[in-house]
């Protein structure tokens, strides 16, 4: 694993390789060195990528504003991974979430102890494999928009099932029983209700599209809520009831719930 190159004060943003894919670390313009911050890990969606020097969330405008958001309310610095790209939450992107966490336990800018997950999209998928996996008890808070976190209805509706079960090595003219079987151990949902009460869990906020056709609320959003609630979890649920399957086009409105979340979250 490549360690954080050195920072300095000040808003700056460093590229650098854990667990064999590069990551990117963001700091805030108060950033002062020997002055440790929180940090939020994001998640790309479908066809978001992590690259040397670049990152789709770094460079279109109309995601950045969001990560600057939650700069903001955290007043905490951003990191990600590209996690094997359109990864559904495997056991590689796990294993490779888990890196970039353990390089900014390293790190001595960062407070690890003050780390929160942010997501949507297949990257829901990694948030819940991490949080039940190698990070468990080490996150503070999660937000999730559009969020997936049910595989075995992704595969049943039939929407993304191509791409989520290529993540899993399966050709996608794979049945829909056999294609259940092969990812039902890496089904965050089925994970999920599953555990015990009293499971260390993340503070959640969840920002999902009623109308959304492609991850309905009624097999995601609404049993992910549910589920956390049930293992005593402590869950903010927010649908909005004339968004689909674009809560990131919302703007402004989602800025200041991340804001507000991570700032009292963390």
């Amino acid at each position: 694993m490549t360690a954080i190159p050195p920072l300095k004060d000040g808003e700056q943003k460093v590229f650098f390789k854990a667990g064999g894919e590069w990551c990117y670390l963001w700091t805030p313009a108060s950033y002062r060195n020997g002055e440790p911050v929180p940090v939020v890990i994001h998640h790309h969606g479908a066809r978001g990528y992590v690259r040397d020097g670049e990152s789709d969330w770094l460079d279109t405008e109309s995601k950045t504003a969001y990560l600057r958001a939650v700069m903001a309310g955290g007043r905490c610095a951003i990191a990600g991974s590209h996690a094997c790209g359109d990864h559904w939450g495997n056991p590689d992107s796990v294993a490779a979430n888990a890196a970039l966490y353990e390089a900014l336990e390293e790190c001595p800018g960062v407070d690890a102890s003050r780390t929160g997950l942010m997501g949507g999209g297949l990257g829901g998928a990694l948030i819940w494999n991490s949080v039940l996996g190698p990070l468990a008890g080490k996150v503070k808070a999660a937000a999730v928009m559009q969020a997936v976190a049910n595989l075995t209805a992704v595969i049943r509706e039939q929407k993304f099932k191509a791409p989520c079960i290529r993540a899993y090595g399966l050709p996608e003219d794979t049945p829909d029983d056999e294609a259940v079987a092969k990812v039902h151990p890496y089904d965050p949902m089925l994970r999920l209700q599953a555990l015990k009460p009293g499971a260390p869990l993340p503070r959640t906020a969840i920002y999902h599209g009623f109308k959304d056709a492609n991850i309905p609320t009624e097999t995601n959003a609404k049993p992910l809520a549910a589920a956390l609630e049930a293992a005593g979890g402590v869950v903010e649920l927010n649908i909005f009831p004339d968004v689909e399957h674009n809560v990131y086009a919302m703007g402004k409105p989602i800025e200041e719930l991340l804001k507000a979340f991570f700032a009292e979250a963390l």
